[in-house]
């Protein structure tokens, strides 16, 4: 996060020398690129323990959480006007799960990492194209992959697009995601920080 971090301030002092004006997106497209970190919500990330006592064993105590941690994704924009435009994401989620377990005064811990992948359409309105700094928001559904299967989902979300140059923007937003399994959604929210360059853009 510190490298995103430094890449953004450089991104914006380098911009800033430039000159960046209002972008018409009708009939533009655009390619984004996003680094961001994840929080989970829900029965599928809260933590849960047990314990208990047995004869001739003693106290004994269990524990496990999901944990979702940092996401990278791709995106490609198209302006249906100066407004409304569809987006599509590529969107690669990594988490860990932590176990820990104790008996009779003896315990330890093991964890994996896990991960999936989102491909997704979204729709995207953006408030003020006639300004360097444009508030948008957006909303979509697409499909959640792993190693064993595919489930569909829903995103939505917003953010600001900052203009550094005509055709380069800084962009930071947040995407709010449900994922449909059987018992019960899988929701996390996802912050996420990035830049996304235009074709054609004027």
């Amino acid at each position: 996060m510190k490298k995103l971090s430094l890449l953004v301030v450089i991104l914006f002092v380098f911009g800033s020398f430039g000159s960046a004006g209002a972008v018409d997106r009708t009939g533009t497209f655009a390619v984004g690129g996003h680094l961001g970190y994840s929080v989970g919500f829900g029965d599928v990330f809260e933590k849960y323990e047990v314990s208990g006592y047995e004869l001739g064993v003693g106290s004994w105590s269990a524990s496990y959480q999901n944990k979702v941690t940092y996401s990278f994704w791709a995106n490609l924009r198209y302006g249906l006007n100066r407004n409304w435009g569809i987006m599509g994401i590529v969107d690669y989620q990594a988490g860990d799960v932590e176990a820990s377990a104790g008996i009779a005064g003896i315990s330890g811990s093991v964890s994996d990492t896990y991960h999936w992948t989102n491909v997704s359409a979204d729709a995207i309105l953006t408030l003020t194209p006639e300004k360097r700094t444009c508030p948008y928001f957006f909303f979509g559904g697409g499909m959640y992959f792993n190693e064993d299967v595919s489930k569909p989902g829903v995103n939505l979300g917003g953010g600001i697009e900052h203009f550094i140059q005509e055709n380069l923007a800084l962009d930071v937003g947040t995407r709010y995601h449900m994922i449909f399994t059987e018992d019960n959604n899988t929701n996390y929210l996802n912050v996420y920080g990035g830049v996304n360059f235009y074709f054609g853009a004027k």
